[in-house]
């Protein structure tokens, strides 16, 4: 404007209108061009991939063992390095289950289509990226902790209080003989508890599962001993001479190790004692059997269970 003092300097104004008059500006830029559009789309893509991977951080939680960076990058392995397709990277999901076997063991093992039995698989490490919402391996907790050194309040069988020792990171898979799978649970194992079970006994036994043959028996004691009964998956690992090891629900322990469910019955509830995970159901579901045809005395063999190792 005649007379006024110049606005602000500048070379060029973004928009479609002219500069004002009261300022010195002599340009404007053009209308959006084809870089204009690639840099707004280059946003958005990486808005999208912020958010989708944001997804998959909240879904899936690694622990700080040593093990579990390792299995994050087999769990993106497996979806191609796309956070879209996290919701695949499930413990019901059969197609990722048979990836995680073969790539956690650096295609030593497989599920077999033609086997002769059940195939059982305990992947030490598998269960990071799938701890649960709820109890003492919540993932809300867990990427702030070791999960192979996880301390518990328990109970031994006697009925003592004791802070147990737990490894909660590995993943128990159970498939038919022709490569279906029946059911898969995180493993919560005590390594030590305190005057009962040393951390020396308890890998001892553990590291004897191997090629190992795997039954299921039914654990009764009379009623003034207290103990919870249950079914119990064993392993013929020649090791009892240095402890009792089997697989069973959450309860009372001197050494056993629990088959994680949401929901079991709180040690001390009466309904526990005939409460069984739904693991177990599964497997004796796929040979055609129930919990209440697993007698006293009658133990049924199952299969062959077979140790893979997450490698740091």
């Amino acid at each position: 404007m005649a007379g006024g003092v110049p606005g602000p300097l500048c070379s060029a104004r973004v928009g479609d209108g002219w500069i004002d008059l009261g300022t010195t500006c002599r340009a404007r830029t053009g209308k959006p061009g084809p870089a204009d559009f690639a840099d707004a789309a280059a946003r958005l893509i990486l808005s999208r991939i912020s958010l989708v991977k944001k997804k998959f951080d909240d879904d899936h939680v690694y622990s700080l063992a040593p093990e579990a960076a390792r299995k994050r990058d087999i769990d993106l392995q497996i979806i191609g390095d796309d956070y879209s397709r996290s919701s695949e990277i499930r413990i019901d999901n059969e197609a990722y289950l048979t990836e995680l076997i073969r790539i956690g063991s650096g295609d030593a093992r497989k599920v077999a289509t033609n086997a002769k039995k059940i195939q059982f698989f305990i992947v030490r490490g598998g269960g990071e990226g799938l701890f649960p919402d709820t109890g003492y391996a919540a993932k809300s907790e867990m990427a702030k902790k070791n999960a192979n050194d996880i301390s518990i309040p328990g109970q031994t069988t006697s009925g003592k209080a004791a802070d147990f020792k737990f490894d909660v990171n590995d993943l128990l898979i159970a498939f038919d003989p022709k490569g279906k799978l029946i059911s898969a649970a995180l493993l919560q194992r005590p390594f030590f508890v305190p005057e009962a079970f040393s951390t020396a006994a308890a890998n001892e036994i553990y590291n004897a599962w191997d090629n190992k043959e795997v039954g299921i028996y039914r654990n009764k004691k009379p009623p003034n001993w207290g103990w919870v009964e249950y079914l119990g998956l064993t392993v013929d690992e020649g090791k009892k001479d240095v402890g009792w090891v089997d697989m069973h629900k959450q309860e009372a322990t001197n050494g056993c190790i629990f088959i994680y469910q949401d929901g079991t019955p709180d040690v001390g509830d009466p309904t526990l004692d005939n409460f069984e995970p739904q693991f177990i159901v599964n497997v004796l579901k796929s040979i055609g059997k129930v919990p209440a045809d697993v007698k006293v005395g009658n133990r049924i063999s199952l299969g062959i269970m077979r140790l893979i190792d997450i490698k740091p």
